[in-house]
């Protein structure tokens, strides 16, 4: 097998390919990838696109741009995306330690993005093998854009990834942790929220063919997590990991 290689992407047709892995990872239309223009200005204006290789064939790729946040300049991640062929091969991860690498090369010490927090394989990816926060929730951030979320809010996590943070170096050292330890985290099932230093939140497994599948289990699961999420977001906590817990995953929110 052809040795897998990543760097900045150079040709306007890297860029091309780019929207296309884009299209077949998320199951978009034209109108809801990004356009290939888009990614070459903001590159060309001090963003990074950096994509993953075999031999010429793209794979996968992550595409960034400057942000200042309180103050701070950042990068703001906005896209990550592995061709389906190319997926479980830990593809994400390299483009994500890739990214880290660049920022930090540049000055840039934190970056930012932010994820669906009911897919179950985004959220332990860059809460337990990134060791990423999720700090803000953010309702129906893109409005709709159909696709695999037909009618479904498209809400969000904003993740904050401290580059330099000790369990983030030695994640990119090869460091892998495990999810959290469910035992002595108060699981919040109704009223108002436990008073603990450690809060879980249960969500369904299954997203996203749950939101084809089950609709309105999908609905119900997103409207719950917000009011939670939104709610120990506001008293300070943080969404810091996801294990497996039978049936469900649970989020542990940390102050």
């Amino acid at each position: 097998m052809t040795r897998v290689h990543l760097r900045e992407l150079r040709e306007p047709a890297e860029f091309v390919a780019a929207q296309a892995i884009a299209r077949a990872a998320w199951r978009m239309s034209n109108l809801a990838t990004p356009a290939a223009a888009d990614l070459i200005a903001i590159t060309h204006a001090g963003g990074l696109t950096a994509g993953a290789f075999e031999g010429r064939r793209m794979l996968g790729f992550v595409h960034g741009f400057p942000r200042i946040l309180d103050g701070r300049i950042c990068q703001h991640s906005h896209l990550l995306a592995v061709h389906p062929e190319a997926q479980g091969r830990g593809l994400s991860v390299r483009l994500k330690f890739f990214q880290r690498r660049w920022c930090l090369d540049r000055g840039i010490e934190l970056v930012t993005w932010t994820y669906d927090p009911l897919l179950v394989k985004n959220a332990r990816l860059n809460l337990v093998r990134l060791r990423a926060r999720a700090k803000n929730y953010f309702r129906d951030f893109y409005g709709h854009i159909g696709g695999m979320y037909g009618k479904l809010p498209t809400d969000r996590f904003e993740v904050h990834w401290e580059l330099d943070r000790r369990e983030v170096r030695l994640a990119a050292e090869g460091r892998v942790f495990a999810g959290p330890d469910p035992e002595g985290v108060r699981i919040w099932k109704s009223g108002s929220p436990p008073r603990a230093s450690r809060v879980g939140v249960e969500i369904p497994l299954g997203a996203p063919r749950l939101y084809f599948s089950d609709p309105r289990l999908a609905r119900r699961a997103r409207l719950r997590l917000r009011r939670q999420a939104e709610s120990l977001m506001r008293r300070g906590y943080a969404a810091t990991g996801l294990s497996i817990a039978g049936e469900v995953a649970l989020y542990v929110f940390e102050r």
